[in-house]
């Protein structure tokens, strides 16, 4: 289980503003994990705007991992962040970039 300690701990400054990121992966899907400007769904404290993408394609695929009207899940608390980086993660591991 991913913790908000270990997000906190993992994050990097967000290439567009003050935000903060982190990007996790194997070899088939990336996550991004973002939050704490505008335009961004999260703070990057109390919540999390996350996204799926399948690295052979560059395409979003969040939707096949979890119930969502759009490709990027807004406002996530740590507790979903962590069960979707289970998700997707859960066989292989991950490694963070």
């Amino acid at each position: 289980m991913t913790t908000l300690e270990q997000l906190l701990e993992w994050a990097k400054p967000h290439a567009k503003s003050d935000g903060k990121r982190v990007t996790l992966e194997n070899n088939n899907f990336i996550v991004s994990i973002v939050g704490g400007m505008s335009g961004l769904y999260g703070d990057f404290e109390k919540d999390f705007e996350v996204a799926i993408i399948d690295k052979s394609t560059d395409n979003f695929v969040t939707k096949m991992f979890v119930s969502a009207n759009d490709d990027v899940l807004p406002y996530q608390k740590i507790e979903e962040v962590s069960e979707i980086i289970d998700m997707v993660f859960s066989k292989t591991g991950f490694r963070v970039l």
